[in-house]
């Protein structure tokens, strides 16, 4: 899929538009960047002139109305319908696991089965899944009674700040923000001081990576030539082994920016939205991209689902269970597709991989053995080289994940059965090249240790200088 675009300088070039999400993402940016801008106005400004009551009905008013015109007004009221039946259950049961068995049908269903909800699934992923994830989670913080300010409202306040909490539009699509970390975001933006030199960097930032992005497009056509499967399968294998470092490294490229899209008017409301995606090129262990990918829905898995199954002994058997229930949630979330199933099974398989060690060496006996045994640099190297099997079964995971089942199907057969398998010279190239990548990222993990290490030890000292200043202040007064 391309299409024929005249640039500057180099004339007629092909635009790779097989990347079905960012080639919809793009458009909708565009129709929605004067939404966005009008509602930080009235966000901001409205907020000083108007009483907050009527500041809050204008914001959801104006959100409705945003949301109408870009997603359509049914999908407006089907996400409507979809607060108002949590909500319902919620009120009347006051049960976190009713909240889930009301909502994951729904879930399942909208993931599922887009097309009977509008003809474009886009806007339906886009929209009512998200704004579902909004509902839920105030309705699982409203059942469990961790927002004190919620237990002594009326029914209609509660309800309008859930509505409020659902279409703040900075966190309505793609950035996950969960609701007790909304309010607090709310409240402490009014005392925090505006850093509009850092917005403005990180504006520039995010232009500068979607321009880069969308530049790729033209001269770089991994993914159409992944699409089209007997081309691709026919290609020399450090060829086709570089399309999938691309297709990854364009996978955290488009998130950057389409996080980064949001988060600048979170920002200019003095909002503090998640981080952005980390960069996988350097990481080795798939569960830390699971924490620094995506850290809104990572947090909303781990706060919903991981923890209320742990809690409160956190042993192995509900820690197991409850790695198993996050992946299904994750699983759901992204749908029931073949290539979403191998992805979340191998991912399964290497987390538990890395906590099986973990655990290994957590064992008093076995760490005074290493230590007596093997040194530290030693032990390194010896990690180096058995990360690679976590490192290759997250690798071919997102194989499946980013380019469909065809595509890992591909990888698998090419790299693993006829290289791998087969003790090729391939395969040790790419083992080797493999230690070396693992020390790199074992090496950045350590530095960036140190760094926040050494800067909590200067926030420390300067807290201690503060606080000595403030002494000294009251003994001469």
């Amino acid at each position: 899929m391309a299409s024929v675009h005249e640039l500057p300088i180099f004339g007629e070039r092909f635009r790779d538009d097989s990347n079905w999400e960012w080639f919809r993402w793009r458009s909708h940016a565009f129709n929605a960047l004067p939404f966005l801008a009008v509602h930080s106005i009235l966000f901001n400004l409205g907020e000083k002139i108007l009483p907050k009551k009527l500041w809050t009905y204008g914001i959801i008013g104006y959100s409705m109305f945003a949301s109408a015109y870009i997603y359509t007004p049914q999908l407006l009221i089907i996400s409507l319908l979809q607060g108002i039946v949590l909500f319902a259950t919620t009120y009347f049961t006051r049960s976190w696991k009713c909240v889930w068995i009301a909502s994951l049908p729904v879930l399942v269903f909208i993931m599922n089965f887009t097309t009977s909800l509008s003809d474009d699934p886009f806007l339906v992923l886009l929209f009512v899944s998200y704004t579902l994830l909004s509902y839920i989670s105030f309705c699982l913080e409203w059942s469990r009674k961790s927002v004190p300010e919620l237990e002594n409202e009326t029914i209609a306040v509660i309800f309008t700040r859930m509505l409020f909490y659902a279409f703040y539009q900075p966190y309505q699509i793609s950035v996950i923000v969960i609701y007790p970390e909304f309010e607090k975001q709310l409240k402490e933006r009014k005392s925090e001081e505006r850093e509009w030199k850092r917005t403005l960097i990180f504006i520039a930032r995010i232009t500068f990576w979607w321009i880069l992005t969308e530049a790729i497009l033209y001269f770089f056509y991994f993914e159409a030539m992944l699409t089209d499967y007997p081309f691709a399968f026919r290609l020399p294998k450090n060829e086709f082994v570089s399309l999938g470092m691309a297709m990854g490294s364009f996978f955290q490229l488009k998130y950057v920016v389409i996080f980064g899209y949001q988060a600048i008017f979170a920002k200019i409301d003095n909002m503090r939205p998640p981080d952005g995606p980390i960069c996988i090129s350097r990481v080795a262990l798939y569960s830390k991209i699971w924490r620094g990918f995506d850290r809104g829905l990572y947090a909303y898995f781990k706060e919903y689902i991981f923890i209320p199954i742990c809690a409160p002994t956190f042993s192995i058997s509900r820690k197991t269970f409850g790695v198993l229930a996050s992946y299904t949630f994750v699983l759901i979330w992204h749908g029931f597709q073949h290539h979403n199933i191998v992805w979340i099974g191998l991912n399964i398989v290497e987390l538990f991989l890395e906590y099986s060690a973990k655990i290994l060496y957590s064992f008093p006996s076995i760490q005074m053995w290493r230590e007596k045994r093997i040194s530290d640099v030693n032990f390194r190297r010896i990690l180096g080289w058995l990360q690679i099997v976590c490192f290759a079964v997250g690798l071919y995971s997102n194989f499946y994940f980013l380019g469909g089942s065809q595509v890992g199907q591909m990888f698998v057969q090419r790299i693993f059965w006829e290289e791998t398998w087969t003790l090729r010279w391939p395969f040790f190239l790419l083992i080797t090249l493999g230690y070396f990548y693992m020390q790199v990222a074992m090496e950045v993990d350590r530095q960036a240790a140190i760094r926040a290490e050494k800067q909590e030890e200067e926030a420390e000292k300067e807290e201690r200088l503060q606080k000595s200043t403030n002494i000294k202040t009251k003994k001469v007064n």
